[in-house]
């Protein structure tokens, strides 16, 4: 039996493994899928916040009591395509993640640990590509946007939490792997939510709710196109964390 850590940026993110984990009498953060333990942690949009959430959480902040030492850490949600390649809803798994900080070290996630992942969606048919991603504190809104920073990094996927995590994994000496799916191809443009993010780089609710009213069909495809990309990621997750097998 593993215990996870499972990172998701938001309660959206985190759906998938609401529906396929059973909560333990201890807490309902606390669940169990299959023979594996999972532990849930949500820690808002952004680069900062995720940092601040995931060195918490594995006892890397002063005051922070790290518990027992989880046998992996699992990053999940959605990116956004930088190439043509990767169509919405593609599952991607990431050999490596950087940083738009360009002073920052490439991340590399436990070869292992995505080896099993990516075999076991293999053995149910389920499509997963080998990506590098880039953490960004802000949306990349727009098909220029999303070219521009392709063509400077290198990377084919981008989200906004992913390497925060990971750097706290390296420096708990931690395995760690990122599962997402496309949400917004390098065609889809959608509303510049920049515009709504407070100073720690996550959300502002209000903000974010006048940006999508001021672009209503285009949220509304946004949205739409979330869902359906959160029932592919819900299938994989499913089938990767009822595995019997240690990160």
């Amino acid at each position: 039996m593993s215990l996870l850590f499972i990172f998701a940026a938001s309660p959206m993110e985190a759906q998938p493994i609401r529906k396929i984990a059973a909560p333990t009498p201890d807490s309902n953060s606390h669940l169990r899928c299959g023979p594996n333990e999972l532990v849930l942690i949500t820690s808002d949009m952004g680069p900062i916040s995720a940092r601040k959430r995931a060195e918490a959480a594995l006892g890397l902040t002063s005051g922070s009591a790290p518990g027992r030492k989880p046998d992996g850490i699992f990053v999940i949600g959605l990116c956004g395509g930088l190439s043509a390649n990767l169509s919405e809803g593609k599952i991607v798994a990431y050999a490596e993640c950087l940083s738009t900080d360009t002073t920052n070290p490439r991340m590399t996630c436990s070869t292992d640990f995505m080896g099993t992942v990516t075999a076991l969606l293999a053995s149910s048919d389920i499509s997963c590509d080998r990506v590098v991603g880039i953490t960004s504190p802000r949306f990349a809104t727009t098909r220029m946007q999303k070219l521009a920073l392709a063509k400077k990094s290198g990377a084919t996927v981008v989200d906004m939490e992913s390497y925060s995590i990971l750097n706290a994994a390296a420096s708990a000496g931690i395995p760690a792997a990122v599962l997402r799916v496309v949400s917004d191809s390098v065609d889809r443009e959608f509303p510049d939510f920049n515009r709504a993010l407070n100073d720690a780089g996550a959300l502002d609710g209000r903000k974010a709710l006048k940006v999508a009213l001021a672009s209503p069909v285009k949220t509304a495809k946004l949205l739409a196109a979330n869902r359906r990309a959160m029932r592919h990621l819900t299938k994989a997750l499913e089938v990767v964390l009822n595995a019997d097998y240690v990160a």
